[in-house]
Parts: C-alpha cells; structure tokens; sequence
C-alpha cells in the first residue's frame, strides 16, 4: 500500500479550506476575529478583535453612563416612570453623543466587514 504525503502548504491549506465556513460563520455570528482564531491566525484574528473590543466596551461605558443618569433622574423624581418620557430624554442623549459614539460604532462595524471579507479572500 502507498501512502501519498502532501506538502506542508497543501495540508495547511486544505485544512484551512475545510473549516473556512465555520471560520465565516464565528466571524459573522459571534465576534470579529473568532473565525481568524478557529483557523490558527492568531495575529489576523488580534488585528480585527482588539480594535472591535476596545469599540465595543466604549459603547458599553456609554450606554451604562446613559443608563446611570436617567435612573438617578428616576430616583430623585425628576423623571416619572413614563415610557415616553424616559424614551424622550434618551433620545436626547443621545443627540448629544458627539463623534466618539459614531467612531466606536464605526469601528466595530469596520471590524466585523472587514473580518468577514477577510476570511473570504484568504487563502
């Protein structure tokens, strides 16, 4: 019986070529740069998650921030427990945002357009 040994690079490729759906799909679904990590790009995967991360937890400092000053207007009385009022006054917020909300978001959706594509093109 022969056995056939394929080089190096047609290995590593073929298993890359294997689990690139999955890869796409991690990217897509859970986060920019897992689907990098599953196939082994361990930098590929850092330049597209760290920044994506950073995006991502500044937008949560906002929106915590926003959370903690309309419930201390809550608890204070200063807003009523009405829906629309409290819809009303984050919107107003939130047109007060300035640009290091649209960067954060901008920046996490150029992560994860950017990961995706990535992962399409890569060979």
């Amino acid at each position: 019986m022969m056995q056939v040994f394929l080089p190096a690079k047609a290995s590593m490729h073929s298993a890359i070529s294997s689990k690139r759906p999955r890869a796409i799909l991690m990217s897509a679904l859970v986060f920019p740069g897992t689907g990098h990590l599953l196939l082994g790009r361990k930098r590929r995967g850092a330049l597209f998650a760290v920044p994506a991360l950073i995006a991502l937890l500044l937008i949560i400092r906002n929106i915590i921030e926003r959370t903690d000053a309309v419930m201390a207007q809550i608890n204070s009385g200063a807003l009523p427990l009405d829906v629309q009022l409290i819809t009303e006054k984050v919107a107003a917020m939130s047109a007060n945002d300035g640009p290091g909300m649209t960067i954060a978001v901008g920046v996490l959706v150029a992560c994860w357009i950017a990961a995706l594509l990535d992962l399409l093109w890569l060979k």
